[in-house]
């Protein structure tokens, strides 16, 4: 018996300087790696400005608007998370203006897209782990570089504003949608799970888009 092979679109509306945007990138690439032979998936990282107004010099990560306690707790749970996933966040200098790096990261998903999963770790690496600062375009070019990606055309690109439509439009539909946090996973755009979701979880989320799309036959 022939098993009908299945594509699953999720997208995924998510910023760079998102801690938790990190530990869901993380647990997204367990869940894909679990998933039947059967099952394609085309991820779309969608570029979701979730602090537009953030300054291009950055500002204190002490400057977010959570009290001391509250944010306190919120640290101590991220650490926890992202070490269960092996990952480092305790570099981050400043919460960077993540424009440019967000139009990049759609630059390379649309242009290059075989250089883009390098790339897009190399952002959330080189803010969480190494404290660089993504407002810095000559940072984001250098981990462009890294990735093997063109320098020259992807900065050909943003300096004209090619990919400001694919901010623009990634906000509109967020509004469109009720999303107003990050990291958010959209399925087939029927149903959507919010926050770093367990691999357990996002799987169970795989197989409820395979169930609609069988219902639908």
């Amino acid at each position: 018996m022939t098993t009908t092979t299945r594509t699953i679109r999720v997208e995924v509306f998510s910023d760079y300087t998102c801690p938790w945007c990190y530990v869901g990138w993380a647990r997204l690439e367990k869940a894909l790696a679990a998933l039947p032979g059967h099952v394609a998936v085309e991820v779309d990282w969608r570029p979701f400005e979730i602090h537009p107004e953030v300054p291009p010099e950055g500002m204190p990560v002490e400057d977010l608007p959570y009290p001391p306690d509250v944010w306190a707790r919120m640290q101590d749970a991220l650490r926890e998370s992202a070490a269960a996933e092996g990952l480092d966040v305790g570099k981050r200098p400043k919460v960077s203006n993540t424009h440019r790096a967000l139009a990049a990261g759609a630059y390379v998903q649309a242009e290059e897209p075989e250089r883009f999963p390098a790339f897009h770790e190399r952002l959330f690496t080189g803010y969480f782990a190494e404290g660089q600062d993504l407002g810095d375009p000559s940072v984001v070019s250098s981990f462009a570089a890294d990735a093997g990606v063109s320098v020259s055309n992807m900065t050909a690109a943003l300096d004209e504003g090619r990919y400001e439509s694919a901010l623009a439009q990634t906000s509109a539909e967020a509004r469109m949608m009720g999303i107003t946090g990050t990291p958010t996973f959209v399925f087939d755009r029927r149903f959507a799970t919010s926050g770093a979701q367990p691999t357990e979880v996002l799987l169970r989320a795989f197989e409820a888009a395979m169930n609609h799309q069988q219902e639908e036959e």
